[in-house]
């Protein structure tokens, strides 16, 4: 999987999760993609006996996120991280500030032709470190990083979707039409 590219980054905040469902909002551009990076955790075990391993054990932990993009509208930012725009306009950070949970969409051109979608169903994002540097001869632009971890949805443990515009497997591919328009579920069909 060869990926020359990002583009089309998209959130959806979730509304409502349990053990039963979940439901986002509606999707909504991101801002132009930089970097989206995702490393999964992983906890390995070893059982030894007999001056051996006997036996070898994995479990996925939080997969850490970073997100970069060339810039954030306030209401995005605000939408991210739990942050309040203001009647006057200005963008709060407050103590109580909570970040939602969301999910992020968007596609990166494969090196094999088409695009590779994908939807990390539920991260959580921190406030960004900033850094402020002074101009100097050779501009230099200062962009912020979003981290946070991406975890299983309550209600079935989902944790990402991805797919290949070019995937000849793939049964409608209409599914790429409606990428943007909605959080597509593993389960997806179109809606006649």
């Amino acid at each position: 999987m060869a990926l020359k590219g990002l583009k089309d980054l998209h959130y959806a905040v979730i509304q409502t999760e349990s053990s039963e469902s979940t439901t986002y909002d509606t999707p909504k551009p991101l801002g132009p993609a930089i970097a989206f990076n995702l490393q999964p955790a992983v906890n390995r075990g070893n059982l030894r006996a007999d001056d051996k391993v006997l036996f070898s054990d994995t479990n996925k932990g939080p997969t850490a996120v970073t997100l970069n993009t060339a810039y954030l509208d306030k209401q995005v930012e605000a939408d991210l991280l739990g942050k309040t725009v203001n009647s006057n306009g200005t963008l709060s950070d407050n103590a109580n500030d909570k970040a939602p949970y969301v999910a992020v969409g968007g596609r990166a051109e494969n090196a094999r032709g088409g695009y590779d979608y994908f939807w990390i169903y539920r991260i959580q994002f921190a406030p960004a470190e900033e850094n402020m540097n002074t101009k100097e001869e050779t501009p230099a632009y200062q962009t912020k990083n979003l981290a946070g971890e991406a975890i299983p949805r309550l209600d079935d443990g989902e944790e990402k979707l991805r797919a290949w515009s070019e995937d000849e497997t793939i049964t409608d591919n209409a599914i790429f039409d409606e990428w943007f328009n909605e959080v597509i579920n593993a389960d997806w069909l179109a809606q006649v």
